[in-house]
């Protein structure tokens, strides 16, 4: 009877204790968040999610930096006593402590290329990208849409209202309703020039007039703008140099291709290499992955094989890798890196003073590191519909903007509504009888500027939907085609 008594309040002991231990784990489930200068003038949220399985006394968890498209599970998770350790994928982790009093996890943040960030997280009810669309003073979700005219703000665009008494304007009107209500919960802003002029200037959840937005690969785009200036400046003297002749420093490590791939061939993305970046970004075998998480990325595009199968200028397959040497040749023909040439050729030009520019072992992400304010983006729109200049000073030169925006190649063969110029997109809008060519750039995670020549229009749509596939809660070519522009034409 001892024994078993015992034996008794030694497992109600260690029942006790596991309850107290799974308390403590307890207090570690939920969603932290801080925010951090994800690069310079962005402050960005980070939010960690911890989930534990009390049965297998396992952890899993999601990590979100929405300002940078940066989102995904964790790879790894170690948590022993009050000690935390978090793998976020690529080489990022962060290590920290929870605080005595269980309500802060205090640690460091290393992300590659990257100052380590010290880092307060506190618990927190939603995620940072689900706040609603609009709050007002008192914190309360905003849930119906007034037109307010943009401001003007001394940052060189003229400013107009638009017409509200048009027949079409309804449809404008319930979509940002339907913005506001939640429909589209990772857009950030919306707006439309025409004529010259900013008619619609509309920000929404994590969106500001003065805030920096990831554009992705819209970035491409820009690229192509400072490879012509180049031209204009006569850096460049021949598009159909082959890219090896831009990277002398290359050229005793590179093994030598036969036709070889031309700075026309990066421009329209037809080098013909063997390049997969046609499969999800989450695969380790996408090249775009791999070029990002190399030690050279101009040496590991320089370094692909041909494809074999067609000839460098042939066919169109979509390779960030091309884009990147873009910004190689921008460094070697100029002497500066590639943000500091678009600096002072490009954005001086255009009144744009904050931006941000990425890089990866010293090189300038020019497939898709580039951060503007919105103003500032469909400030490029303007640009190309105005055939390169801005508030009539001409900035691009005119036989660039002709030559770069063109439909070169299609970018399959089911279609020719859709094609592809010097790292421009081109396509159609159709709007009930009117089909309207459209030149474009697209970045991941919903960022595009749409550019329709036949109507001097120019849109900007941003989100931070790293992973909306789908388009279920961005805008999209549909929305923009039913909703926008009629109340434009």
């Amino acid at each position: 009877m001892l024994r078993r008594i015992l034996r008794y309040w030694m497992s109600l002991a260690l029942f006790v204790n596991v309850l107290a231990c799974s308390n403590d784990k307890q207090k570690l489930v939920g969603i932290w968040h801080t925010e951090f200068e994800a690069v310079p003038h962005l402050m960005s949220a980070f939010d960690v999610e911890l989930r534990h399985d009390f049965f297998s006394d396992s952890w899993s968890g999601r990590f979100e930096i929405p300002e940078s498209m940066a989102e995904g599970t964790l790879s790894g998770i170690n948590i022993t006593d009050s000690k935390i350790f978090l793998d976020l994928g690529q080489g990022a982790t962060f290590t920290g402590s929870l605080s005595k009093n269980k309500t802060e996890i205090k640690g460091m943040l290393n992300i590659p290329d990257h100052k380590s960030e010290t880092l307060t997280l506190r618990k927190t009810d939603r995620w940072s990208s689900q706040r609603p669309a609009r709050i007002d003073k008192e914190n309360h979700a905003i849930l119906n849409w007034n037109y307010q005219y943009p401001p003007l703000n001394n940052d060189g665009w003229k400013v107009a209202a638009m017409n509200l008494e048009t027949t079409n304007f309804k449809a404008l009107h319930d979509l940002f309703d339907n913005i506001l209500k939640g429909k589209y919960h990772g857009l950030d802003a919306l707006l439309v020039a025409q004529n010259g002029k900013l008619l619609l200037d509309e920000y929404f959840y994590l969106g500001d007039r003065e805030r920096i937005h990831s554009l992705q690969s819209c970035t491409k785009s820009v690229t192509s703008l400072l490879i012509g200036i180049a031209q204009n400046d006569g850096l460049i003297q021949n598009l159909d140099a082959p890219l090896t002749a831009f990277f002398p420093s290359y050229k005793n490590s590179i093994k030598e291709k036969f036709p070889q791939p031309t700075l026309r061939n990066a421009l329209t993305m037809s080098a013909g290499l063997d390049w997969h970046e046609d499969i999800p970004y989450t695969d380790p075998k996408n090249d775009a992955v791999l070029m990002n998480q190399s030690k050279d990325m101009y040496r590991y595009v320089l370094a692909k094989n041909l494809d074999g199968k067609d000839k460098p200028g042939k066919k169109f397959e979509y390779n960030s890798g091309l884009s990147i040497l873009l910004g190689g040749i921008l460094s070697n023909v100029t002497g500066k890196p590639a943000d500091k040439y678009a600096e002072q050729s490009l954005f001086k030009e255009l009144g744009i003073e904050t931006f941000a520019w990425t890089s990866m072992n010293k090189q300038i992400h020019t497939g898709g590191g580039l951060f503007l304010r919105p103003r500032d983006m469909l400030k490029i729109g303007q640009l190309v519909l105005d055939k390169g200049k801005w508030n009539e000073k001409q900035i691009v030169p005119t036989s660039w903007i002709t030559e770069s925006t063109a439909f070169v190649l299609p970018i399959n063969e089911s279609s020719s509504d859709w094609g592809y110029g010097y790292q421009w997109w081109r396509g159609v809008f159709r709007v009930k009888e009117k089909v309207l060519p459209v030149i474009y750039a697209a970045g991941y995670g919903g960022q595009m500027l749409y550019i329709v020549p036949d109507l001097n229009l120019s849109i900007l749509t941003l989100h931070h939907n790293a992973s909306d596939v789908t388009g279920s809660h961005s805008l999209t070519w549909k929305d923009i085609e039913k909703s926008i522009l009629p109340a434009f034409i």
